[in-house]
Formats: structure tokens, C-alpha cells, sequence
């Protein structure tokens, strides 16, 4: 007899009982009716069930969730046929709502036999098959106000206006800020809906394109999460599928993310827990390249400094440095000299003081080479632009010491 756990919408879960009822001729009795998924997990999790019918349509149902169940029983999906997203999420069982009951126990016992005759298993989402070919960079930069979001969004405006199609995405879980930038007023969190479209399994290249607008010739937006609180909705496996998935769109994806590189939210909880900084985490482990960005002040140096082996434990094997708003007062040489014996970078840039035209491009919403076109910053925004660090041409990080300057010699 294999005792089943049932979690379905009202007319569906009373004709499946009625129809279980009236066939007694059969092995699967529903041991518990379930009004939620935060029910169905629990009963789960204390052993009750062999297996669970499970509507797919059920808020809240996704990719994590469901290995979880996966880890305990054997899970068939209901798919409703009025249901606006048809997705199987990489079920080996899944039935029509509508479907004859002998349709339904059939499918339960194929899978209740495949779960005990294999390994335990977790769901691998269905991806396209095109390779990855886009180049992924991300701009971080310590605690502070480094000017993350206006170079990232500078960037990706350079290289778009050069030629290069190039997505922008707005990753940062604490300040979203490239939407206000660009002066777009209707705003939706496009991050939150793209991690949610593939977590149930239906981010295809068309639902990933209508969540990309173009906001300028060759330059698309993938819009941050709005409010800071909406965080918790970004998990991390949706993440790392978002970035595979704009991967394979072969253009440039140019990630802003937060300072937090952390991982203290795993030790907070007994249980799987979101993590805040994931978004920054998942990115630059993806990512080609990181620009590190910081001010020309002993404070944001200092910081810098101290989250380079935190950057070498995730992976970054392309660094390339930039300090902003560079002034008289300080010598470029010194800081060449203080960040090129201490840090292993591939590259390091300056950039100039220019607080006017950004000033001017915040207050109208608008681009360097919009409000400020021949500003200092701008011209040194659009050289970094045109420089490897966006080309992908450049070799591999080398040792701190070989990447040191010459001396400045005296007289």
C-alpha cells in the first residue's frame, strides 16, 4: 500500500479523493490532504507519506523546494490545464488535473517504483541547449560609495554605444539604484521575476527577452529588486541558472552588485536559509571578470585591500582594479604603488574627480555621454570601456609583485 500526501486545489483534491473512494480495487490511500506547501513540506519532513500529488501551480513551489520533497518521497505533479505557466519542473511524473484516476495511480506507482529502484535525485532544470558565450563582468567594490552603480551603468552604455549588444542587471540586494539612474519611473523587479520564471522552470529566451527592456541602442536592463526588502526571493540556484541563461545570449552582461561578501547567513539557521548576499556571491563566482572599485582615499583603499583573499577564495582569476575620483591632492603614482604591491590584479585604472557631471546625470536621469559628453570622467569611462577588461583579451592575474610599477624616480 503506498501512502500518498495530497496537496491539490478544492475541486481537484475532492474529485481525486471521491474517485480514490470509489475504486477501492487499487494500493494508494491518502494519508493526509495538505491545504499548503508549507503543510505538505512539513508532513514530509516528519516522515509521513510515500509519495505526494502535488499541484504545480501551489505558491511558492520552485526548483529548491522541490529537491527538497525529493529527498523524502516521490513527487508526482498536478498540472492544472488552465494553468498561465505549463511547466513540468523537470518531473519524471506529471498528470493533467482532469486526468482519469486510473492515469493518476498509474503515475504514482511509476513513481514510487523509479524512486526506490534509483538514487535519490534532484531536479536539473531544463536549459537550452546553446552554449554560453557572452562574457559576464561584474562591478563590486567595498562598503562605502565607491561609484559601483555609475560605473557599471557607464560601462555598459560605452559598450553599447560602440557596437557591443550588452545587458545591465541590477544585483544589489542592499541599494538598487540603476533603474533611478536611468530615469525609469515604472520600475518592476525584472531579477525577481527572471529567478522566479526559472525556478518554476520557464525561463525560455522569450520570457528572459520580455523581461529585458531596451533602454538605450543595444543596451538592455535587467531592473534590481525595488525594495531591499524583497531580497529573500532571490535564491541563490535561481541565480546561478539567471547567469548561465543571460550567458548563452552571447552579448555582455555587466552585473552591479553589492559590498557584503559574507556567507554568515548559512550559520544563522538550522535549516536552508536565504542568503542576502548570494546575488554578489553567485555572480562573481560566475563572472569572467571583476572591476573592483574603489576611492582614492586611505579608507576605501584600505578596504579594498583587505577583501582581496576573500576575492581569491571565490574564484576571481580576472581582477581589474579602478580607483575613483581621483584628485590633486593625490598622486597617482602613489596609488599605483600602494594597490600594485599589494593586490594581484590583471589591470589598474583611474579615473578623474568629476563630481559636476555626475551631479548633472543623477538629477536628469541620464548617461555621462548624455549629460556630461566631453567630461573627464566620461572619456576615461569610455576608454575603460574599449580597454580587455570589457574585451575579454586579457591574461591571467598576475602575482602583486610582478604587477607592481617602476619606482617613480626621484628628480
Amino acid at each position: 500500500m503506498i501512502d500518498l500526501v495530497l496537496c491539490a486545489s478544492g475541486a481537484d483534491e475532492v474529485r481525486i479523493v471521491h474517485d480514490l473512494a470509489q475504486d477501492g480495487d487499487h494500493d494508494v490511500r491518502v494519508v493526509r490532504r495538505c491545504a499548503d506547501l508549507a503543510e505538505t513540506a512539513a508532513v514530509v519532513g516528519a516522515g509521513i507519506g510515500q509519495a505526494v500529488l502535488l499541484d504545480l501551480s501551489v505558491r511558492g513551489l520552485g526548483r529548491d523546494v522541490l529537491a527538497g520533497l525529493l529527498e523524502h518521497v516521490a513527487v508526482i505533479g498536478l498540472r492544472a490545464e488552465t494553468a498561465s505557466e505549463q511547466t513540468s519542473l523537470g518531473l519524471r511524473q506529471v498528470v493533467d488535473a482532469g486526468a482519469p484516476i486510473d492515469e493518476i495511480l498509474a503515475a504514482i506507482s511509476a513513481a514510487v517504483d523509479g524512486e526506490q529502484a534509483a538514487e535519490p535525485w534532484t531536479q536539473d532544470p531544463v536549459l537550452d541547449d546553446t552554449p554560453e558565450g557572452g562574457r559576464v563582468v561584474v562591478v563590486w567594490g567595498p562598503a562605502g560609495a565607491p561609484g559601483r552603480s555609475t560605473i557599471a551603468l557607464n560601462l555598459a552604455a560605452e559598450a553599447a554605444r560602440a557596437g557591443r549588444d550588452t545587458v545591465l542587471v541590477d544585483a544589489d540586494t542592499y541599494g538598487p539604484a540603476l533603474g533611478q539612474l536611468l530615469g525609469v519611473l515604472d520600475e518592476s523587479p525584472g531579477i525577481v521575476a527572471a529567478c522566479r520564471a526559472f525556478d518554476r522552470d520557464t525561463l525560455d529566451s522569450r520570457t528572459l527577452d520580455a523581461l529585458l527592456p531596451v533602454v538605450q541602442p543595444r543596451l538592455r536592463l535587467l531592473s534590481g529588486i525595488g525594495v531591499p526588502s524583497r531580497w529573500a526571493e532571490l535564491g541563490r540556484s535561481s541565480l546561478d541558472g539567471l547567469w548561465r541563461a543571460l550567458s548563452r545570449r552571447g552579448e555582455l552582461v555587466i552585473v552591479d552588485v553589492a559590498a557584503p561578501l559574507e556567507e554568515d547567513e548559512e550559520l544563522s539557521y538550522d535549516t536552508a536559509a536565504p542568503q542576502r548576499n548570494g546575488a554578489s556571491l553567485t555572480a562573481i563566482q560566475r563572472a569572467d571578470a571583476v572591476i573592483a572599485t574603489a576611492t582614492a582615499d586611505p579608507v576605501s583603499l584600505t578596504r579594498l585591500l583587505r577583501e582581496n583573499d576573500r576575492l581569491r577564495d571565490l574564484g576571481v582569476r580576472e581582477l581589474h582594479v579602478v580607483v575613483n575620483r581621483m584628485g590633486s591632492p593625490v598622486p597617482g603614482d602613489r596609488v599605483k604603488e600602494l594597490l600594485g604591491t599589494r593586490m594581484p590584479m590583471t589591470s589598474l585604472h583611474l579615473l578623474p574627480d568629476d563630481p559636476g557631471a555626475c551631479r548633472t546625470a543623477v538629477w536628469d536621469g541620464a548617461l555621462l555621454a548624455e549629460s556630461s559628453p566631453r567630461s573627464p570622467l566620461r572619456r576615461a569611462l569610455r576608454d575603460l570601456a574599449a580597454s580587455p577588461a570589457l574585451q575579454g583579451e586579457t591574461p591571467n592575474t598576475v602575482p602583486a609583485e610582478e604587477a607592481a610599477p617602476e619606482p617613480a624616480r626621484a628628480g
